[in-house]
């Protein structure tokens, strides 16, 4: 082979090679940290179809604790995060971590997407910076039900939580509890509890003694705090009507109350849960023939609804960014993802186009959720924007000890927790 002909050889290897190197190289645009989370699956599909319209590309990663991880690794390759609590997002914000969302969103369609608790409580009080774009929510305030058991008891309509003490007392026997209470949950029992405070406190009360309440300016030994503890006993504590009663509701995992709810060897019929609860009833069984829900009744804040949610932050000024950003928040995401029929996807946005939704569970969710955003009354978990030694720790305490040895101790508890502040 001449010179010649080994120039143009090597010419051609270098080219053909640089060619399929850069068809088999395909370079991650955008990388999006988070928790893992049911569906992420469908995520990740309308991430591709985002990434197929922008020309780049967009993947998700995984993380145990992805607040932890933004922290201990700043050297981090991520560019936008999905964080599960605005203490989280302000957080990260305040460490110089996520950036300002102004810097991707204009702060007249943040006005026109997210209602001002969203956006107050992923603001830092120490700069005045908002931090994070809401993502999605799920609710709270709901009483799950057994169909056939419920059908059986006339299928009532409360249309206040008066109603539904009024009913359980009327119709609880010995042998015969209508609800299924249990809270145990390990090092993190009383957590239920803590949400069944929160929806007491906001339906009863409405949503400004809730907000003093978790900015700590309300102590809980002020009479709408102490009543609404009170309310909670009200229920909980009539005679034969949760199954096993106060002391067993403390020492039995909260995952027993669905399967519990289903059996027909026993009368329980209700149980006060959030959206958690749809992941633990027996797989054998399907929404709205053999469970369903509705939500909390309330006299004076009928659209009241307590839920959490998750936030997207921002972790580079990257133009690309800027656009994912933007996409995930509009009002036309997840139409691929909502038209799944186990679809239990719920965006934050006000204003998200719905029509492609099929999950009958999830549209009845997302009305509700929607009504609360409309009306002002819907409030993020109370006990994770708390300071964590208070939200994560004390309350869950003060709250199992009252379920456990009931009223007499209210003025305790309420000390107790005052104490905290």
């Amino acid at each position: 082979m001449g010179l010649k002909d080994n120039f143009k050889f090597v010419s051609i290897f270098l080219i053909t090679t640089a060619v399929l190197s850069y068809i088999a190289y395909q370079p991650t645009d955008i990388k999006i940290g988070g928790p893992n989370f049911p569906q992420l699956e469908y995520f990740e599909e309308e991430l591709d179809l985002m990434a197929e319209d922008l020309g780049i590309k967009i993947s998700y990663e995984p993380f145990n604790d992805i607040e932890t991880h933004l922290i201990k690794n700043p050297d981090h390759n991520l560019d936008i995060a999905l964080i599960p609590n605005p203490q989280g997002v302000v957080n990260l914000g305040q460490r110089g971590i996520a950036l300002p969302i102004v810097n991707y969103l204009d702060s007249s369609l943040m006005n026109e997407i997210f209602t001002q608790h969203l956006q107050e409580i992923t603001t830092s009080k120490e700069d005045n910076q908002n931090y994070g774009a809401w993502f999605r929510l799920l609710p709270n305030s709901l009483v799950w039900y057994d169909v056939s058991k419920y059908e059986a008891l006339g299928s009532p309509t409360f249309n206040s939580y008066e109603d539904m003490v009024k009913f359980t007392k009327e119709n609880s026997y010995e042998d015969s509890p209508l609800w299924c209470m249990d809270i145990e949950s390990g090092a993190s029992t009383g957590w239920i509890a803590t949400n069944w405070l929160e929806d007491t406190i906001l339906h009863k009360f409405g949503p400004s003694v809730y907000d003093e309440w978790f900015k700590q300016d309300k102590l809980s030994s002020t009479s709408e705090i102490t009543l609404s503890i009170l309310e909670i006993g009200k229920l909980i504590f009539i005679e034969d009507a949760v199954y096993g009663g106060n002391k067993r509701m403390v020492r039995k995992e909260f995952r027993n109350n669905y399967r519990n709810l289903l059996d027909d060897s026993n009368s329980c019929t209700f149980s006060w849960s959030g959206h958690f609860a749809s992941y633990f009833f027996p797989e054998d069984t399907t929404y709205g023939i053999d469970y369903d829900f509705f939500k909390l009744p309330s006299a004076d804040n009928k659209n009241a609804m307590v839920g959490i949610g998750d936030v997207l932050i921002g972790l580079n000024m990257e133009a690309n960014t800027s656009k994912v950003i933007n996409l995930l928040v509009s009002e036309n995401f997840g139409k691929n993802w909502m038209s799944k029929e186990d679809s239990q996807f719920i965006a934050a946005n006000i204003n998200s186009n719905i029509e492609s939704l099929n999950n009958q569970m999830t549209i009845k969710e997302t009305n509700l959720v929607k009504a609360s955003l409309d009306n002002d009354l819907f409030r993020f978990d109370a006990s994770e924007l708390m300071e964590r030694r208070i939200g994560s720790d004390s309350l869950w305490y003060a709250l199992t000890k009252y379920i456990e040895f009931e009223s007499f101790y209210i003025e305790e508890v309420t000390e107790e927790l005052d104490s905290s502040y």
